[in-house]
C-alpha cells in the first residue's frame, strides 16, 4: 500500500517566492494549499487540531510580520500543536547560523533562506531537500522537480540563466 500523501501548508505573500515554493512541493506529489496571510492562523491551527487533520508541515514567510512567525512558534510548542514549522525568510539570500539557531530555540523546525531566481536549481534543490530531511523523506523525483522550475523559470525569465551558481542580490 502507498504512504498517505504529505499535506502542507504554506504561507507566502503573493509573488515569486510562494510560487516557487509551491512548484516544487507539488512536482513531490505532496498535497499544497497556499494559505492567504490574512487567514487567523492559531485559529484555523486550533480547529485542525480538533478534527485530527492537522498538515504534516507548515512553511511560513518571516516578511509577514504581522503573523509573528516566531510567536506562532512558541504558540503551537505552548498549546501542544504537534506540527512542524519551516520558517524561510523570503528576502535574504543566506541565513547565519545564530539566526537559524534563534528560530530554532524558539520552536521552528528550521529557518531557511529565500530561493534566489539567479540560481533557481540549485537553491529550490537545497531548500527542497531540508524539507524533505524534515519530512524523512529520503529520495526526491529530480526529474519532476527540474522539469517543473524549468517550465515555471522558463516563463517567467525567458532569458535567465536558471542554474548559475552567482550570489543572490538583494532586491
Amino acid at each position: 500500500m502507498d504512504e498517505p500523501k504529505k499535506f502542507i501548508v504554506i504561507v507566502f505573500p503573493t509573488g515569486l517566492q510562494g510560487r516557487i515554493w509551491s512548484t516544487i512541493l507539488r512536482s513531490q506529489m505532496f498535497g499544497v494549499i497556499w494559505e492567504s496571510p490574512d487567514v487567523p492562523l492559531p485559529r484555523t491551527l486550533q480547529s485542525l487540531h480538533r478534527r485530527g487533520s492537522l498538515p504534516d508541515l507548515l512553511i511560513v514567510d518571516t516578511r509577514l510580520h504581522h503573523l509573528q512567525p516566531l510567536h506562532l512558534c512558541r504558540w503551537c510548542q505552548q498549546n501542544n500543536l504537534n506540527i512542524k514549522i519551516l520558517l524561510v525568510n523570503g528576502h535574504q539570500p543566506h541565513i547565519l547560523a545564530s539566526e537559524r539557531q534563534w528560530a530554532i530555540t524558539q520552536g521552528a523546525a528550521d529557518l531557511l533562506p529565500r530561493v534566489c531566481r539567479e540560481a533557481l536549481i540549485s537553491t529550490a534543490s537545497a531548500n527542497l531537500r531540508r524539507t524533505l530531511d524534515l519530512l524523512k523523506i529520503q529520495p526526491f523525483d529530480q526529474h519532476a522537480f527540474v522539469t517543473s522550475l524549468l517550465q515555471m523559470g522558463l516563463s517567467t525569465y525567458p532569458n535567465a540563466a536558471l542554474n548559475r551558481r552567482v550570489p543572490c542580490k538583494l532586491r
